[in-house]
């Protein structure tokens, strides 16, 4: 039997994510790297330095957004 799944809504499309998985690990699997986006979760800023230990849950609705310069 494979590894339990909880379905989240991430950038806009629901994925399914290992059980128990953390925000951090929501974001390399989605090959993002932590340092250059802000996480929400659930209409709340994620700080950075709770990404590694913050767990996502059933139904969570994740954006992740990097910020652009330009002028």
């Amino acid at each position: 039997m494979g590894t339990p799944t909880i379905s989240v809504q991430f950038n806009g499309q629901v994925i399914d994510v290992a059980d128990g998985a953390t925000i951090a690990e929501l974001l390399e699997c989605a090959e993002i790297r932590s340092g250059v986006v802000a996480v929400e979760v659930n209409l709340e800023i994620v700080p950075r330095e709770q990404h590694a230990s913050r767990r996502v849950c059933e139904g969570d609705v994740i954006e992740a957004v990097t910020l652009v310069g330009g002028g």
